[in-house]
């Protein structure tokens, strides 16, 4: 009967191990999706702006700047995943000042 309650524990570990590769895993692919997502819309709109003559103007590309590059644009991940023995400083500031709060 023990080794019944050992291999239970053995599959357990192991199982638990895969389940935590997959939703790193899982977590990349929701970002690329993001990211693709994003540059499906950002590529509709130089489309119509290109059909519409404005495609060239200094608004547009402004615009395009601004959703390819700012924080979080594209799924872009904002805060890291959390490691074994991390603390507050690997956050952005805004987070870090979050954190700081004491209740």
């Amino acid at each position: 009967m023990a080794d019944v309650l050992v291999w239970v524990m053995q599959r357990r570990v192991v199982l638990a191990d895969r389940a935590e590769r997959l939703r790193k895993e899982l977590t990349e692919i929701d970002a690329e999706v993001a990211r693709l997502e994003a540059a499906e819309v950002v590529i509709g709109q130089f489309i119509e702006a290109e059909r519409a003559g404005e495609a060239d103007e200094p608004a547009m590309a402004a615009e395009l700047e601004r959703v390819t590059t700012a924080p979080g644009a594209g799924g872009m991940l904002l805060v890291p995943h959390r490691e074994p023995g991390m603390d507050e400083s690997v956050l952005p500031a805004d987070y870090q000042a979050i954190m700081s709060v004491k209740v």
